[in-house]
Order: structure tokens, then C-alpha cells, then sequence
């Protein structure tokens, strides 16, 4: 997983950053020497060009220290914005990959919340888990080199510290059950209404309480643990000051060192020992983004679901499928029906009957309570949907085409805006199909809005096309424009559609119509 890290970056800007970061702590480490060694020298009351040295080395160090301080912080946060970015477009590509494959059911309601928060964790490696250790190791190897002709094999007290306050890197956490809680929160989120419906809304947020409390008790557990680890590492860096001082102590003793160099030592070690009060949480974040770049190797998803045909003849076979939240009734009991081949289908009901949740079925995204959802092939992408609610770039509408199907042309991307009724929108915007369109698309309206989103769905060349609701916002007469528009390009390319809506103009022109009803839920 380390290899994926590594990826992000750059190693010329590790170099550099890690070449800053060394000197910015060497800078203060030699500015605290200079200075204890100019005030030890100067209570001898020697002469005052004997102190000309040391007086000019605290100045140079210390517009040094903060000259190297502002480069350091200004490259790695720069480098950090480079690696956000690249985690954006990972988080993306990795979310669209994972999108049609279906899940475990113990997965369903994590992936998402994994991969975000894995985000932020491995947007802030580079500031917290990477430099620091990696410049305090040099400048403890370096000490430890200077201090060799002093102490002996003492000077080796410093090397062993060092790998002690590394010990979190190798302790796991408690495990807080945070994806577990995320997900029955996202499923009673999303299920609510189907909950009321079916009664058994009380009995779940008891089941969620009960969740939450879980955590947090996981949660307490692991920062007492790191309270008490920080806690034992901070009495061991004051026996180890106190060990090193000894051992100055007995250097002077023997004539290898004088009164002067004891005191500069005294403040330097003072000060690098200081330095080690960061590494523990350094070595923890280090572990973290260890274990958050499982999303970024390409092979970390569950593929393990099985796809199998039960006839050669349909693209999608639905059989005896039930679904139900924890603890609550049924939303589908034994619904079963096929999909061929250039069979059009809509999913009607009112709002609450299931129509999102059966979509999330048959996209994969969740996993069935009972029964299955047999797909024609394995082939990916095999269905292409866009769920209802979802943010778009805030780039052009051309941006949006190439994130999600890299390898379009320009001809394709017009032709999928036809079909989808946008023709004079995007003709009227000031570049065109290069205009930028703002947040989640806030330049646009929000029939405009869904219409793109149908024409990025139309650009697919998935054998099933899933539309959410694509005429909501429209007036009757475009809604029939665009779903008239819909099933013609799908007849053309030879694709099959399911569109899922509360109400659809021309059920006529639809070979099967799957109505879900309070009764069914």
C-alpha cells in the first residue's frame, strides 16, 4: 500500500521538501546551541569580540530559521494541494470503477464513506505523516555522530528513543466500528420512509443508539490508550535528557569536553528531545494513510460477487429479490422479472414505494436481502446510471463528458447533448462547451441539470442505460421531447433503458411497466 502513496508524489519534491524541512530544524537546533553558547561565554566576561562570532551566528540562524520555515511551509502546502487534487480524480475514477459492481451486503453504505474519509487522511501524509519523522531521523543520526566521541556507545540513546516513539506505527487502534455505524446511519437515512411504512422506524434508532454508543466506547478506549502511550513516551525522553546530561556530566569530568560545550550541548539535546513530541501522532497518521490507500491499488475492490446467467436470451434476470433494513418488514417481497434485449422498462410508483432503493439493486450498488439479480455478462461497465441527487464538476460540460467516459469525441458528446434536448443550451453559453459551470453545475437550471445528466448517461455505451427520474423540473411538453429522445438513441445503439419515476408521459411506448405500490413495500 506504500507503493500507492508513493504515487502521489513526486520524488524531486520529497527532496526538496525533505532537504527544507532538515535544514529549518537543524536552523533552530544551532540557534538554541549558538545561543546557549554565547551566554555561557559571555558569563566568563571574556572580551567582547571573543563574543563577535556567536552573536553574528544567532542572527544568521536565526533569519535562517525563518527564511527555511516559510520555504518549507510554503512547498509542502503546495505539495499538499497537488496531492488533494490527485485525490480527487483517484476519488472519482475509483468511485466510478466500484460503481456497477455489486457489493457484499456487509459492505453496502461503507465504500463511500471509507474512500472520503481515506481522502483526508492521505491529503494531510505528506504534512504529518511523511516529513516529520523522516527529517527528525536525520537530525537524530546527525547528533548522534557529533555526540559519538563524547559518549561512547551512549550516544546510541538517542537512535533507541527514536524507534520507541515509532511504537504506534505498529499498534492498532481499537477498532471504533465507524464504518459499521456510517453505514446503518446512511441506511436509515435513505430507508426512512420505508421504515415508517413498514413500523419499525422506533425499533431501528434504538438499533442505531445502540451503534453510536458503540463507538464512541470504542473511540474513548483508543484515545485512553494513546494518552497513556504519549504519557510513557514523555517519561522516557526526561530519563533519557537525564541519562544523556550524566553522561555529559562524566565527559567533562574526564576533560573531553569544557563548561561552555556542556551547556551548548544541554540546550540542544533540550530542544531535539522537544522535536520527538510530534512523532508518535506522526507515526499514527503514518499507519492511517497506510491503511486508507487500500482504495487507491486497483485490485482492492471485493470483486468475489458471482455474475452468471441463468438465460443466454436476457440482459438481467431479477429472482425472488427481497429487501428489508435491519429489523424492519420487507420493502420488496418475491419481485421477479427479466430484461431483454431492447426492452424498455419503467419503474413507476409514488415517493417512498422503493423505486431508488430497487435502482440501487439492480446498479449493484447495494446487495439483496434475499434473492438475486442475475447480469447477462460480466463485462464492465454493464449498466451505466447516474443516482438522482448526484454533484457534477464544476468545470465545462466538456470536463464532465471526459471524467466519465475518457475517450469520447467531440461529435459524441454533441450528438448525447441532442439527445438530450441541450443543443441551444450549451450553444448559448459565452466558450461553449468549454464554459465553466460553476459548483455542482450552478450555472444551470435544474431541468438543465438532469437533462446533462441524461446526456451523460446517453454517452454510455453500456448494454443497460438507468435513468432516475430524468424528467423531473420538465414541463410535459420537453419531458416527452426528452424521452422520446431517450429511446430513440437507446433503439440506434442498440441498448436497453429502465427509467425510474413517480410519473412518465408514453407508458405506451415501453415494453413492461413495473408499478411499486404501498402493498408491495
Amino acid at each position: 500500500m506504500i507503493k500507492e502513496i508513493w504515487s502521489l508524489l513526486r520524488p524531486l519534491d520529497i527532496i526538496l521538501l525533505l532537504l527544507l524541512s532538515l535544514l529549518a530544524l537543524l536552523s533552530n537546533l544551532g540557534l538554541l546551541g549558538a545561543a546557549a553558547w554565547l551566554i555561557s561565554s559571555a558569563a566568563l566576561q571574556p572580551p567582547l569580540y571573543a563574543l563577535a562570532l556567536g552573536i553574528t551566528a544567532v542572527r544568521a540562524l536565526g533569519i535562517g530559521r525563518a527564511l527555511l520555515r516559510y520555504g518549507e511551509r510554503y512547498f509542502t502546502h503546495k505539495g499538499a494541494f497537488a496531492v488533494l487534487a490527485a485525490l480527487r480524480l483517484r476519488l472519482y475514477d475509483r468511485a466510478s470503477q466500484l460503481a456497477g459492481l455489486p457489493q457484499p451486503a456487509q459492505t453496502k453504505g461503507t465504500l463511500l464513506h471509507d474512500m472520503l474519509v481515506g481522502a483526508d487522511i492521505l491529503r494531510d501524509f505528506l504534512l504529518r505523516g511523511l516529513l516529520p519523522p523522516l527529517t527528525l531521523l536525520l537530525a537524530v543520526l546527525l547528533i548522534t555522530l557529533l555526540l559519538s566521541p563524547y559518549l561512547s556507545y551512549g550516544s546510541f540513546i538517542l537512535p533507541i528513543l527514536y524507534l520507541s516513539h515509532c511504537l504506534p506505527l505498529w499498534l492498532s487502534p481499537q477498532k471504533s466500528s465507524s464504518s459499521r455505524y456510517h453505514s446503518q446511519l446512511l441506511d436509515f437515512a435513505q430507508g426512512s420512509h420505508e421504515l415508517s411504512r413498514a413500523g419499525s422506524l422506533d425499533v431501528t434508532t434504538s438499533q442505531l443508539d445502540r451503534a453510536a454508543k458503540h463507538w464512541q466506547g470504542n473511540v474513548f478506549c483508543d484515545k485512553t490508550r494513546t494518552n497513556r502511550i504519549d504519557f510513557l513516551l514523555g517519561l522516557m525522553r526526561i530519563f533519557a535528557f537525564l541519562w544523556l546530561f550524566i553522561l555529559l556530566l562524566t565527559a567533562l569530568q574526564q576533560k573531553q569536553l569544557d563548561g561552555i560545550s556542556l551547556c551548548t550541548w544541554l540546550l540542544l539535546l533540550l530542544a531535539l528531545l522537544n522535536e520527538f513530541a510530534a512523532l508518535p501522532a506522526a507515526a499514527r497518521h503514518f499507519r492511517q494513510a497506510r491503511n486508507a490507500a487500500g482504495w487507491l491499488s486497483p485490485h482492492s475492490a471485493d470483486t468475489s460477487t458471482s455474475i452468471h446467467p441463468p438465460d443466454a436470451a436476457k440482459l438481467l434476470t431479477v429472482s425472488n429479490l427481497e429487501f428489508h433494513y435491519p429489523q424492519g418488514l420487507p420493502i420488496f417481497s418475491a419481485l421477479d422479472f427479466s430484461l431483454s434485449p431492447g426492452c424498455h422498462t419503467a419503474i413507476v410508483g409514488d415517493s417512498g414505494s422503493g423505486k431508488t432503493t430497487l435502482a440501487c439493486l439492480l446498479s449493484g450498488l447495494w446487495a439483496p436481502t434475499k434473492g438475486s439479480v442475475h447480469y447477462e455478462s460480466t463485462v464492465r461497465p454493464f449498466i451505466c446510471t447516474i443516482p438522482q441527487g448526484s454533484f457534477l464538476f464544476a468545470g465545462s460540460i466538456r470536463e464532465n463528458f471526459l471524467r466519465l467516459h475518457p475517450s469520447i469525441t467531440e461529435s459524441e458528446i454533441q450528438q448525447a447533448l441532442q439527445a438530450a434536448q441541450l443543443t441551444a443550451v450549451w450553444q448559448k453559453l459565452p466558450q461553449g462547451l468549454d464554459t465553466p459551470l460553476g459548483e455542482n453545475a450552478c450555472h444551470l437550471s435544474g431541468g438543465e441539470r438532469n437533462r446533462l445528466i441524461s446526456a451523460l448517461i446517453l454517452a454510455s455505451s453500456a448494454p443497460i442505460l438507468l435513468f432516475d427520474e430524468p424528467t423531473a423540473g420538465l414541463d410535459l411538453p420537453n419531458a416527452n421531447k426528452l424521452l422520446g429522445a431517450i429511446l430513440k438513441r437507446a433503439d440506434q445503439a442498440g441498448q436497453t433503458v429502465i427509467i425510474i419515476t413517480h410519473d412518465l408521459p408514453q407508458l405506451s411506448r415501453f415494453s413492461q411497466v413495473i408499478r411499486l405500490t404501498p402493498a408491495q413495500t
